[in-house]
């Protein structure tokens, strides 16, 4: 399924800018009530690829998309995770990173993700057990590494004022970011690591999972908030802390527990 990612990438990276918000009415948040004709363009690629190799998975998704009532009934132990563009404000406005997701998860554990990176045009694949690797611009896959050579710092939407103040004294760069981007943070050029925090009752949700299994993979660590981070889905997390060492991760919840 790399190939449709890219597909999916190039898509939106082109509609960039030449959509408009049509906002989710149910949603509370303008973070998640946000939505585009990106985002419905990008899940139907990759759920026409979806429906062609792997027709009898069952399906979690984003979006109402033509294609989805080709998977209703499926009952099967393997689920797609699909978000076409996780982080669709910072889409729209053009001001943090997004991604694309795309995982499988079995019994509420990811085995296989898919992260595209549209605006930086990369994509990092990782399956469970194995190592993850990292593509840029079509280029062939490489063994993905974590580090923290950098002073940038993923943080999510609403991260509290003090906080932001505490990081930014200690020479961070803070970036908000989508979740997905967040959960490959350690993999990424110029970035020391991450913190996300859930704004939701629920906590994190699946996609959580999906966007961390490459960090895990390639060696890096991803935390909660107040230790061990949960190997399968879990609801009510409230956060997550990425870095490329567990020295990186303490760090950062310092500033968090400050």
């Amino acid at each position: 399924m790399a190939l449709p990612v890219w597909q999916a990438m190039a898509a939106v990276r082109w509609l960039e800018g030449r959509v408009a918000n049509r906002p989710k009415i149910e949603e509370i948040t303008p973070e998640k009530a946000a939505l585009t004709d990106g985002d419905c363009v990008a899940q139907e690629i990759l759920l026409v690829a979806l429906r062609s190799h792997f027709p009898d998975v069952a399906l979690s998704v984003e979006e109402d998309t033509p294609s989805v009532a080709l998977f209703e009934g499926n009952q099967a132990d393997q689920r797609v995770v699909i978000d076409p563009i996780d982080g669709t404000l910072r889409y729209l406005r053009r001001d943090g990173p997004y991604a694309i997701l795309m995982g499988l998860e079995r019994e509420g554990r990811v085995e296989a993700s898919l992260v595209g990176l549209p605006a930086i045009g990369t994509l990092i694949q990782a399956v469970r057990g194995e190592t993850a690797e990292i593509a840029t611009e079509g280029g062939s896959f490489r063994p993905a590494s974590p580090s923290s050579d950098g002073r940038a710092l993923l943080v999510s939407y609403g991260l509290p004022e003090d906080l932001r103040a505490r990081l930014e004294a200690r020479g961070h760069n803070l970036v908000t970011a989508a979740g997905g981007v967040i959960g490959v943070a350690s993999l990424l050029p110029g970035t020391f690591g991450a913190l996300r925090l859930s704004a939701h009752a629920d906590g994190l949700s699946h996609r959580a999972w999906v966007a961390a299994l490459p960090t895990l993979e390639a060696g890096g660590v991803v935390e909660g908030l107040d230790g061990a981070f949960p190997e399968g889905y879990s609801p009510g997390v409230p956060g997550l802390i990425v870095g490329a060492s567990s020295e990186d991760a303490a760090y950062i919840r310092q500033a968090l527990r400050a």
